[in-house]
């Protein structure tokens, strides 16, 4: 966590910087009675992050509606940026939708790109979490899936007071739940939070607890119950065959 720590204190510093810049001038603008270049300041800074936000997360689902992983790699390498942790996250990123999809050479490909042991330890992680996820999709090996998920939420242990951090950890976890209920391992807990994850998770992560959920239910017998879950993997991401299709062939399609 130390190592994590530090570098996101390093990547954070300039944030309250910037933010404390922003409310001076905006009092010194309004001290003036600037009244209308103050109110323009706060919609601009306040307003063009959010927007920025929600259109790059409505883009980043709707990316999952297409037929191949194409478009969702295109946008994350169509990201221009030089600095090293920037072109990891594009090749993490191109990696989950390559794995998603089924394409898991070209998963490959995108994590081998990265000399991952230059990096902090979080971004480490990022390349466990690939491949723990390459061991339930391809594999089907969910004690080396299991293995690989708490390697990586270790790696990407951080304090909960940076941004993003709890739904990171939130992700991590239910990834953890996702191995262990593959691996037979169901008490009601357990599916409880996996229901809460993929009605809570964001973007298109929540497909794979709905899956896993999915996929537990058919075994049981509970088709209405696995039904709901296929609906939501369905709706999220309608052409990702791993996610649409029951672990080694015990259903064909949902």
């Amino acid at each position: 966590m130390k190592a994590n720590t530090r570098y996101l204190l390093k990547r954070y510093a300039i944030v309250p910087i910037a933010v404390a810049y922003v409310i001076f001038m905006t009092a010194v603008v309004f001290r003036r009675g600037e009244y209308a270049t103050g109110a323009v300041v706060c919609v601009v800074t306040i307003g063009g992050p959010l927007i920025v936000y929600f259109w790059a997360r409505r883009k980043g689902l709707l990316v999952f509606k297409y037929p191949t992983a194409d478009r969702a790699i295109a946008l994350y390498h169509g990201f221009k940026s030089r600095s090293q942790d920037s072109i990891a996250l594009m090749a993490y990123s191109s990696a989950f939708a390559a794995t998603l999809y089924g394409d898991f050479d070209r998963a490959r490909e995108e994590l081998a790109s990265i000399n991952w042991s230059f990096l902090p330890p979080l971004y480490q992680g990022f390349e466990t979490y690939i491949h723990s996820l390459l061991a339930i999709f391809e594999a089907g090996d969910y004690s080396r899936a299991l293995t690989l998920a708490k390697e990586a939420r270790d790696l990407c242990d951080v304090s909960g007071k940076f941004p993003g951090a709890k739904k990171s950890r939130a992700t991590f976890d239910a990834h953890l739940d996702v191995c262990e209920s593959l691996s037979g391992n169901n008490p009601p807990a357990r599916l409880a939070q996996l229901d809460i994850a993929s009605r809570e998770l964001p973007g298109v992560s929540a497909a794979i607890p709905a899956w896993a959920l999915a996929t537990y239910h058919t075994g049981a017998g509970e088709f209405a119950e696995a039904r709901r879950y296929a609906a939501i993997v369905t709706r999220l991401v309608p052409h990702c065959t791993p996610l649409t299709t029951m672990p080694r062939s015990r259903i064909i399609r949902f």
